[in-house]
């Protein structure tokens, strides 16, 4: 789902501020990341657990299909070829790379049996909102009658508590550009955690979905008009976030200096 730039103006067109979900999630983990990593545009180091998140997706992209039933050799056999494609230098730990066979058998055991309805997959979304334009793309889609089932899989440990599904920004603005291809279907959007099995989703209503345009511009707006982008008072983040690691980030720099010292 792209947007027709032949139907805007020239001056529209060069007036338009991309954001994701990703964006907007960095800026809330800490505005001075966001300044790094999108105004600045440091270079980012290689994060393992990130690519092996890009390397499960790809396997289910390239495997899943509908009216074909689970084969866990080739689930296995496209896990093997996808390692050296997205890691040549083999920086990812076997520890994560063991952890990604475990997925691969989970996901095998839990949908062996299943007929999926897919729509598509990784499909690619550009929602304009005003002077801004909101890009992403969706892991799978599922249409089954009346309903659009939106999955996103996560291959990390760390899980959103389940009274906050409703309000996951990430599964909101997926049920944003899902609801404008199918505007009078119900929409039914989950995290899908590999590692765990486990599966969180929520049924966004039309109600729902005005609320996450609000929030939405609100969030983009905010970020727009900061013009200091002050780090975080959470020094946690510093400890992963590659803007300390690599010194561009002073802040982050010297927490992490006084955290090792500790």
């Amino acid at each position: 789902m792209s947007i027709n730039y032949n139907e805007l103006s020239e001056l529209k067109r060069i007036s338009l501020v991309d954001f994701s979900y990703s964006r907007i999630d960095t800026y809330e983990q800490c505005p001075a990341k966001y300044f790094y990593s999108y105004i600045s545009k440091e270079p980012r180091q290689f994060a393992p657990a990130a690519v092996l998140g890009n390397i499960v997706h790809e396997v289910f992209e390239k495997v899943l299909e509908n009216d074909k039933a689970l084969d866990i050799e080739e689930l296995k056999s496209e896990y093997a070829k996808a390692v050296p494609e997205w890691d040549p230098l083999n920086q990812i730990p076997q520890e994560l790379l063991d952890a990604g066979n475990v997925i691969i058998d989970e996901f095998y055991d839990q949908n062996e049996d299943s007929s999926f309805n897919i729509y598509a997959k990784e499909m690619g979304f550009e929602i304009l909102m005003g002077s801004y334009v909101v890009r992403g793309f969706i892991d799978r889609i599922d249409l089954v009658g009346d309903t659009v089932y939106i999955i996103d899989y996560k291959t990390g440990k760390w899980e959103v508590a389940a009274k906050d599904i409703q309000n996951n920004l990430q599964l909101g603005i997926y049920a944003l550009a899902v609801s404008q291809i199918f505007p009078d279907k119900n929409i039914y959007a989950e995290l899908y955690y590999l590692r765990s099995g486990r599966r969180k989703g929520h049924h966004f209503t039309p109600d729902d979905i005005e609320n996450v345009k609000v929030e939405l511009v609100k969030k983009m707006q905010k970020i727009i008009n900061d013009t200091n982008f002050v780090p975080t008072s959470n020094g946690r983040i510093c400890s992963f976030c590659d803007h300390a690691k690599s010194g561009a980030c002073g802040t982050g720099v010297f927490r992490n200096k006084k955290n090792y010292r500790n």
